[in-house]
């Protein structure tokens, strides 16, 4: 299931099942959030912001964790606030150096290279929908993958203190197409007045070129993890981080992601 908002105001505009893979629908003026399993109820008091337990996005991450009950906690990024933009990590450095994510040839330390908001300083704030993994530059050696990384997420408190050593990842991801705005009165695009119009594709949830990984240590260790794939590690782990990696030559969008544990 997804919601559908208006960009400008936030208010929830409809709900409707998740289109198919391939899928094109238009989302000018408006963004989608991605409800992660099931339905949620949407009525005239529903809302996607502020983030604080009633809204959408908690709503059916709250219904993703009790769909799986071997797990007791979630935390999730919805991507659509300016604190969501806190919440990722813009000077994380991942050493792949011993090729323990991404195969040869992408050696060496990688930098986040990502399209955001911004969480302080100057024009503050973020446009949902528009967080994106970079393409792939490959005009380097080695190449740089579109990175993002979340922050350093501290799940001690609400272990007492002991952390997990089981976890699952989700994660929700998009591609953008736009198209030209057009009026013209030369040649074949004679007397053609068309909009731009921007339209979000369904796409597959798990491409080959995308890798996402967890840590359990602050990024002292990585670990390759599937969509809705249980993990488990010989320790516990208190200082979780995730990461998502493009290689592709086209930007991938970033809805939401999760991780329970």
């Amino acid at each position: 299931m997804r919601v559908i908002s208006d960009l400008s105001t936030n208010e929830v505009l409809q709900g409707e099942p998740t289109p198919v893979e391939t899928t094109l629908s238009k989302m000018n003026g408006r963004y989608s959030v991605e409800i992660p399993v099931g339905t949620i109820e949407i009525d005239s008091s529903s809302y996607t912001i502020p983030i604080d337990g009633g809204d959408v996005s908690s709503l059916g991450f709250s219904q993703l964790l009790a769909r799986y009950p071997m797990y007791e906690n979630i935390v999730f990024n919805p991507c659509l606030t300016t604190n969501d933009v806190g919440d990722l990590d813009l000077a994380a450095i991942i050493d792949n150096s011993s090729n323990q994510i991404l195969p040869s040839p992408y050696t060496g330390s990688y930098t986040p290279r990502l399209q955001t908001g911004r969480f302080s300083g100057i024009n503050v704030g973020l446009a949902p929908n528009s967080t994106a993994m970079l393409a792939v530059n490959d005009h380097t050696t080695p190449p740089k993958p579109g990175l993002i990384v979340s922050d350093t997420i501290d799940i001690g408190p609400v272990t007492s203190g002991l952390g997990a050593d089981s976890f699952m990842v989700y994660w929700k991801i998009y591609k953008f197409e736009t198209s030209e705005d057009v009026r013209s009165n030369f040649g074949a695009t004679t007397g053609l007045n068309e909009p731009s119009i921007r339209y979000l594709e369904e796409t597959d949830q798990e491409p080959s070129l995308m890798t996402v990984a967890l840590s359990t240590n602050d990024g002292g260790s990585w670990t390759v993890v599937r969509r809705f794939e249980p993990v488990s590690f010989c320790t516990k782990g208190s200082l979780i981080r995730v990461a998502f990696f493009n290689t592709y030559p086209f930007k991938i969008y970033l809805a939401n992601y999760a991780i329970l544990f």
